[in-house]
């Protein structure tokens, strides 16, 4: 039920975010390398109200061995890339 554009761009490094908080929850930045590596998709599943809902996935692990969880519409599009 949504419409959803994305967009890719290049920035500059001194480009600053003002993502809306009631929106965004986090920005984070991932190698354009890791992303577009089919080895790092991942297909997972969750079962829900009794049906199972498959979806993309791609864990990344940062330098301080926690984890971005990218998953669903951000994970297909990216994938689509």
């Amino acid at each position: 039920g949504f419409h959803v554009s994305p967009i890719v761009g290049l920035l500059t490094p001194d480009f600053t975010l003002h993502p809306d908080p009631s929106e965004v929850a986090e920005v984070f930045e991932v190698p354009l390398a890791f992303l577009m590596d089919p080895a790092n998709h991942e297909v997972r599943e969750l079962r829900w109200d009794d049906r199972v809902r498959r979806f993309y996935a791609m864990p990344y692990r940062k330098a301080d061995g926690g984890y971005h969880f990218i998953w669903g519409a951000t994970a297909g599009m990216l994938r689509n890339l």
